[in-house]
């Protein structure tokens, strides 16, 4: 309430100073101007028209603008900068924009030429065209120059060349600071219409050029520190006249309006007798990315008689202003593929959006592949899609060959519907292990390994050829710990029983109809089905259109503190980041994190940091390295570990920097342990007829070599080094969590726990997904739920994803040349193999053993 009396009052102040000097007034100083752009501020104004308010303030459009002004002045009109003015502006790349404007100015009509007020050029209208370009200086400032030239058919305004340069820095939400210098080279004609002789124009006693230079100060207040309310102060500094002007300026936006302008300029300030004032007036209603408004200017400094003039505009952006409500619609997304760790994300991110999106009252979602990669995937999804639900948005779920993971995102929405030619393909849940023993004894090839525990299983795939007892056991635990959470989450959602669940499951895999009858769809619809099976479940007629991602003004001036997710996605290894793409294989550099975390600590705008970690594990000198940065990380800032599929063996060690933990229920993590060893080929090259002569100056100089085994003082040397290796292991834990040692080897030895069961032997702190994890990050840095989110590091391309691009392929085409293109059998057999083409078999490791997810 006071603050709707503190903005109407300034509303009506700024009124009264606007008319306050009508008694003896001269017009503003005039010049060859372009079309004016009412209640346009220096320090604050974003959109087109700063490429010629401040074109330095063109860097921080959010999207492209085409915007029309016509300002209309009455005949005794002495001020220049009536007329038409169309303009486009548009972000680039790196932080660099551009726009382009053309500016029919029809002069003022008062007053005889060579009255010594109004220029000579009465009755000729002219033309000017003018380019800007403007480049960001990281997230608070930005530099702009812009260039304009003039047409006519009068000499005296044609042929002018017009150069301008600006600055704006923004060093908070709730302070902008501009300077602009406005045709700083002054141009002239040279064409003489003041007394004869004289090279310029004369006007109260002094010599100008036709475009005379000027400089603006201006200073931008945000009392909020958002956009709600603008409040500008500035002063315009006239060379020839050698004359300051003030001017100040308020907006603010009305809800579900759009946003009210005004402004007052007053010149001659301190000589009641010359003193001259003009204010403008006006309304601009938002409509989407629509635009229209209009207003008036008036005062005596448009000239003697201080009769009004008015002005409309006319803007079609690509992004959208708070304005009138758009009418109710319907969204569909289209997965075709399953996502991977950063398409999850990006899903995420766009269901949360339209959960706020006050416009939107049903999502569609069209799942033509399997929605997650993983059971803990699938949960993010689901608590997505129960987001929705919980800000009344409609969810309907399309199925066509659906597994499970689609029945556990699916469960939770409003319906689910299935192709009448479709099914389900669920018969229950399986975990696979490959083993490669046999394989490696028919070629010669023998594995060698030490390990910390019986459940350190990871080596028992190249030195078994099943699993040994305690591993067996292992997994089918966990099998039962994700199947109980799978049928718990459709029994709630689906209503359902869980014994009915299990019962029907034994029945699978289903047809359309008998998915239907099991409990685990709601009907059938085709593609062109689904437009009206939505408005169906909303229970009337709406606008039904594909997601699209809606760029938005901002709300704030961009120098906040933002939060930043940092992805830990693939296997841990020594040295650089790399891709292997024809094994579709991450790999998560030390050297390359440890840069990223120090960039992260060092960086003052980033206020919190949510780890993501999708990892398997890896080298356990690389896993130190990194728990060493995100230890120091976490001194400086806030630091929140959520974990993803995965976060288990170097995984964990590296999410133990954090005592603040989020993972899902059937996040697999723990496998707190170590293995070392390495393969033996000697066997390999007997077959093939290839002798190894080995020089040594000590017994094991060669005890790491491929070519001979251990001996048994070898490997009892090793057995000791692998106890050293995992006490290490359990010292950073003890450091990291705040737990004991004794407390951390009960439940580590490589046993493998989902999140669920992590929790309750205190190796994570929540259960909970991204979305928990970003807002406990931001409640620690006490960041608003809006502020800005970077995603490190940066999205690498390889040369074969290059080659592809090049070529003209891309998504599924790529997955023809990777592994993922192969039989199921033979990929499951080169994902397995690949660990050891990746690590060194003189290196300590800390990895899970390859598993394709459970599904």
């Amino acid at each position: 309430m006071r603050l709707s009396k503190t903005l109407g009052a300034i509303g009506v102040g700024l009124g009264v100073l606007a008319w306050s000097f009508s008694a003896a007034a001269d017009p503003l100083p005039t010049s060859a101007e372009h079309v004016e752009t009412p209640g346009r501020s220096v320090g604050s104004d974003d959109t087109a028209d700063a490429i010629v308010v401040n074109p330095a303030n063109l860097a921080f459009l959010p999207a492209a603008e085409l915007r029309y002004t016509y300002v209309y002045c009455p005949p005794d009109t002495e001020k220049v900068g009536c007329g038409h003015a169309l303009e486009v502006g548009t972000p680039l790349f790196f932080g660099l924009a551009t726009g382009l404007r053309v500016d029919l100015v029809q002069p003022p009509w008062g007053g005889p030429p060579g009255d010594g007020i109004g220029f000579p050029y009465r009755g000729n209208d002219y033309v000017w065209l003018t380019w800007a370009l403007a480049g960001k200086l990281g997230d608070r400032a930005a530099f702009g120059a812009s260039i304009d030239h003039s047409y006519s058919p009068n000499g005296y305004v044609n042929g002018l060349t017009g150069l301008t340069a600006a600055l704006t820095w923004r060093p908070n939400t709730h302070f902008g600071f501009a300077a602009v210098a406005h045709d700083f080279n002054r141009p002239s004609s040279g064409i003489p219409f003041a007394p004869p002789g004289s090279p310029c124009t004369e006007v109260n006693g002094a010599c100008l050029p036709v475009l005379d230079g000027k400089y603006d100060l201006a200073m931008a207040f945000r009392p909020t520190g958002r956009r709600d309310v603008d409040v500008d102060f500035e002063l315009r500094y006239w060379q020839g006249l050698d004359q300051w002007t003030p001017r100040g300026t308020l907006a603010f936006d009305v809800p579900s309006v759009g946003r009210i302008f005004t402004s007052v300029e007053v010149a001659n300030l301190a000589n009641d007798h010359f003193r001259g004032t003009m204010g403008t007036a006006g309304v601009e209603l938002h409509w989407g990315g629509l635009s229209a408004g209009g207003g008036a200017l008036f005062g005596d400094g448009l000239g003697a008689s201080g009769d009004a003039a008015g002005y409309g505009t006319l803007a079609i952006a690509g992004y959208t202003q708070p304005g009138i409500p758009l009418p109710s619609r319907a969204v569909w997304i289209r997965l075709e593929e399953t996502p991977g760790t950063r398409g999850h994300v990006a899903l995420l991110r766009k269901l949360w959006k339209l959960a706020d999106e006050s416009d939107v009252s049903a999502v569609t979602l069209v799942l033509r592949a399997e929605p997650a990669s993983s059971f803990a995937h699938a949960e993010e999804l689901a608590d997505a899609i129960r987001l929705l639900r919980a800000h009344h948005k409609k969810v309907l779920c399309s199925l066509e060959d659906a597994q499970s993971r689609s029945l556990y995102v699916c469960a939770n929405a409003d319906r689910t519907v299935v192709s009448p030619a479709g099914g389900v393909r669920y018969a229950g849940l399986k975990s696979q292990y490959i083993y490669l023993k046999g394989l490696l004894d028919k070629i010669g090839v023998k594995a060698e390994f030490v390990r910390v525990g019986p459940h350190k299983t990871a080596p028992e795939q190249f030195t078994n050829e099943h699993a040994g007892p305690v591993a067996a056991q292992d997994h089918e635990e966990m099998l039962r710990q994700i199947e109980s959470v799978f049928v718990r989450n459709l029994a709630i959602y689906r209503h359902m029983d869980e014994g009915r669940i299990r019962e029907e499951t034994r029945r699978g895999p289903f047809v359309a109809e008998e998915a239907k009858a099991a409990g685990f769809v709601d009907g059938f619809a085709f593609d062109d089905e689904l437009e009206h099976a939505t408005q169906e479940l909303v229970g009337r007629k709406l606008w039904y259109q594909k997601y699209s991602d809606e760029t938005r003004a901002p709300s704030t001036f961009a120098s906040r503190g933002k939060l930043a997710i940092l992805y830990l996605d693939g296997d841990i290894v020594d040295g650089r980041s790399q891709h292997i793409p024809l094994l579709d294989m991450k790999l998560v550099g030390s050297y390359s994190m440890e840069d990223q975390i120090k960039h992260l600590r060092e960086d003052p705008t980033v206020r919190a940091v949510v780890l993501r970690i999708e990892s398997p594990g890896g080298s356990s000198l690389a896993s130190d390295v990194m728990w060493r940065e995100l230890t120091l990380l976490a001194k400086a800032k806030p630091l929140v570990v959520s974990m993803g599929s995965v976060a288990a063996s170097g995984g964990y060690y590296v999410a133990s920097a954090s005592r603040d933990i989020w993972a899902e229920p059937l996040t697999v993590t723990g496998s707190i342990g170590v293995f070392y060893g390495k393969a033996d080929v000697s066997g390999l090259l007997d077959k093939i007829g290839v002798t190894v002569d080995t020089y040594k100056t000590a017994p094991r100089a060669d005890a790491e070599s491929f070519f001979r085994g251990f001996t048994p003082e070898e490997r009892q040397e090793l057995e000791h080094k692998v106890d050293q290796f995992y006490d290490t292991f359990l010292t950073r834990i003890e450091e990291g969590r705040g737990m004991r040692k004794a407390d951390v080897d009960a439940v580590g030895r490589g046993r493998v726990w989902t999140g669920q069961q992590a929790l309750e032997r205190h190796l994570v702190d929540h259960l909970g997904g991204l979305r928990d994890a970003m807002a406990d990050a931001r409640a620690r840095a006490y960041l608003p739920d809006d502020a800005p989110v970077l995603e490190y590091p940066p999205e690498s391309t390889s040369l074969l994803d290059l080659a592809l691009k090049l070529a003209g392929a891309g998504g599924n085409d790529k997955a023809m040349l990777t592994v993922e293109s192969l039989p199921p059998a033979v990929r499951g057999i080169a994902k397995a193999v690949a660990p050891l083409m990746v690590f060194r078999g003189d290196q300590p490791l800390s990895r899970l053993e390859w598993v394709d997810l459970p599904e």
